[in-house]
């Protein structure tokens, strides 16, 4: 019983400590519960498009994107990982699975990656609506908390564009209600 507790208590601080990576800046501008309307600053993220189921293709991205920030590009500069972990529905089965440079880097700052498939996009400033959830990122979870936000931006007459994108903030080992994932919608305006 005490080593099942002292392992609990274990996983449980080195969950909280490893979660004090930088995340993509934003200002909150509107909150009701756990949805947020959101107004995110400039900021550089790499980007990979992989096929296959989302779990399958969102592994085979993260390595991809995984081996270009510890120094596999023209570089050979190490890059600080950000959170969250984005991935939406590309064209043709595809996942585009990104990560978020840190928020000092212009895009001249960040290396040309040694792999073709990685693609470094300059996201401008944008309004995202936003739900945030712990547990496993499950379709079943995820769906369920998409279904939300749509309620909730149709509700209160929201225009936006009808393409999540799903965004995931833990690393694997991270007990489940520890974690902080969320379904994420680009507002337009109101109708």
């Amino acid at each position: 019983m005490k080593y099942s507790l002292f392992v609990f208590f274990a996983l449980l601080w080195f969950s909280i400590t490893t979660m004090a990576i930088e995340q993509r800046p934003y200002s909150v501008i509107q909150k009701e519960g756990a949805i947020e309307i959101r107004s995110y600053q400039r900021v550089v993220s790499a980007e990979v498009v992989t096929f296959g189921n989302r779990n399958e293709a969102a592994s085979d991205a993260f390595r991809i994107l995984f081996r270009f920030i510890q120094g596999r590009n023209d570089d050979q500069l190490s890059i600080a990982m950000t959170a969250p972990v984005a991935q939406n529905k590309h064209d043709n089965n595809g996942w585009a699975v990104r990560f978020y440079m840190p928020a000092a880097m212009s895009m001249s700052d960040v290396p040309t990656p040694e792999d073709p498939r990685i693609t470094l996009i300059e996201n401008t400033q944008v309004n995202l609506a936003a739900i945030r959830f712990s547990g496993f990122n499950s379709a079943k979870n995820l769906a369920k908390n998409e279904k939300k936000l749509r309620e909730y931006l149709e509700k209160n007459k929201f225009e936006y564009i009808d393409q999540p994108t799903y965004a995931f903030y833990n690393a694997p080992y991270v007990p489940p209600f520890l974690k902080r994932n969320e379904v994420l919608f680009e507002i337009k305006g109101k109708k």
